[in-house]
């Protein structure tokens, strides 16, 4: 072939553009942790830590009621021993012959049995 010819043939040819290479850069994960693990791992903790709160202030609370119930119970216990106490002294205060001897002794008076008038209570 004649240089007019390759010249010719070049020039109705166009050229093609040179390919360009585009170096794409992959993100390799290093083992690392990243920054949205670290988010939720302190998320878990501080949800992790509430829950123990909420448990150790419940069973705090219930031991203190316990206990205050525990010390109720006790100071029932003792009033009603008072109060059994009580019941028997008034028995032994209120009985008739009691009275009927202060009466008599120590403040003079007499039992006429004329004056005294019997009241049952069943009629």
């Amino acid at each position: 072939m004649s240089p007019l010819v390759e010249k010719r043939i070049q020039q109705n040819t166009v050229p093609q553009p040179e390919r360009e290479t585009k170096s794409v850069k992959e993100r390799v994960f290093k083992g690392g942790v990243t920054k949205g693990e670290k988010m939720i791992y302190s998320m878990a903790i501080i949800a992790m830590v509430f829950v123990f709160y909420l448990i150790l202030s419940n069973y705090a609370t219930m031991y203190t009621l316990n206990h205050e119930i525990q010390q109720t119970e006790t100071n029932i216990s003792e009033q009603q021993e008072i109060n059994g106490g009580l019941t028997l002294q008034v028995k032994e205060l209120s009985d008739p012959d009691r009275i009927l001897d202060i009466a008599q002794n120590d403040l003079g008076m007499e039992l006429n049995d004329k004056s005294v008038k019997v009241i049952h209570g069943n009629e």
